[in-house]
């Protein structure tokens, strides 16, 4: 199970599209496409038109452009 510290909160999230294998977002500025099957418990965005709380794991955000990446260790 995660744990809050490896997981995202992204407030004020707005669902433009439901294609049914994926929620397309607006989190901020950016526009993203969300797998429903990865959002965490406290989502409260499920269809088009909803506007809420997004909760991701962390390595779902980061791949989703949502969060930073840590910096590459220099060898």
């Amino acid at each position: 199970m995660t744990d809050e510290t490896e997981q995202l909160e992204f407030s004020d999230v707005v669902v433009l599209i439901d294609t049914g294998l994926v929620l397309k977002c607006r989190v901020g500025e950016t526009v993203v496409s969300v797998p429903p099957l990865r959002m965490l418990p406290g989502t409260t965005i499920r269809r088009a038109g909803d506007r809420g709380t997004l909760m991701l794991p962390v390595d779902v955000a980061k791949e989703l452009g949502l969060a930073r990446r840590p910096a590459a260790t220099q060898l």
